[in-house]
């Protein structure tokens, strides 16, 4: 792909330009080696000192990363979500423009303890399902997720979930369930083995940790999670208004 030379935009900025829109569809894919110099001014028919402008302007911008000894990468996706949101995973990415995915782990009924019945308001004789998934952004591993539901008011959730990419499309759907509000707890906690092979990074390094509860148009509680993060690949923000 050649440039426009007659174009009153700077070269470097047309190959930045262009750099970007390849890595959004996903002609470069995240954490892939990009082209060298010399291989770049031989895609894209310009000179050294275009191609160095563009790429050290692309790690300033967060798009690039550079190893030393190795070369200049993709660089990973970063998840950015509102810290209060109501809506689910799924919906969420969706919204940003990305691709959702999700892999069921296990999806089995169990029996609680105490502090999950709390935080589910139901008595403690109460089936739980509890859905373990590993959710992605473009087939990259995002978040682990271990969550549970209250079965007597969800009956044979477990087969309509492990039917549908969405839990919250499905409660909404088969159930009617419409969401409000959820707290949440975060925390930052370090990977073990579990962690670290599902969300493919080091033993020990570092992750957010989430407790949410979420809660219905009438305040009862719907479900719990607890997600785990990669602290390098997430941020959260907190949007707040004055009355």
């Amino acid at each position: 792909m050649k440039l426009n030379n007659s174009s009153s935009i700077p070269l470097y900025v047309q190959l930045k330009d262009i750099i970007k829109s390849e890595i959004n569809n996903g002609h470069y894919k995240h954490n892939q080696q990009l082209p060298t110099e010399v291989e770049l001014c031989n895609i894209y028919g310009v000179s050294r000192i275009t191609a160095r402008r563009a790429v050290s302007d692309l790690v300033e911008e967060g798009f690039l990363k550079r190893q030393q000894g190795k070369g200049t990468f993709v660089k990973e996706k970063i998840l950015k979500r509102e810290l209060i949101s109501v809506n689910g995973f799924s919906e969420h990415i969706i919204e940003s423009g990305e691709k959702p995915n999700s892999q069921i782990l296990s999806c089995d009924e169990v029996e609680g303890n105490s502090e999950l019945y709390e935080m589910l308001n139901v008595n403690e004789d109460s089936p739980l399902l509890q859905l373990k998934r590993l959710l992605y952004i473009d087939d990259e591993p995002f978040v682990l997720e271990i969550a549970h539901y209250p079965l007597e008011r969800f009956q044979n959730l477990q087969e309509y979930i492990t039917q549908s990419k969405s839990t919250y499309g499905t409660l909404s759907k088969k159930y009617g369930v419409k969401f409000a509000s959820n707290t949440k707890t975060i925390n930052v906690v370090l990977a073990d083995a579990e962690q670290s092979k599902y969300l493919k990074c080091d033993l020990g390094q570092p992750l957010y940790f989430i407790e949410k509860v979420a809660y219905d148009v009438n305040k009862v509680p719907v479900h719990t999670s607890f997600l785990y993060l990669r602290a390098d690949r997430a941020k959260f923000t907190i949007n707040t208004a004055n009355n």
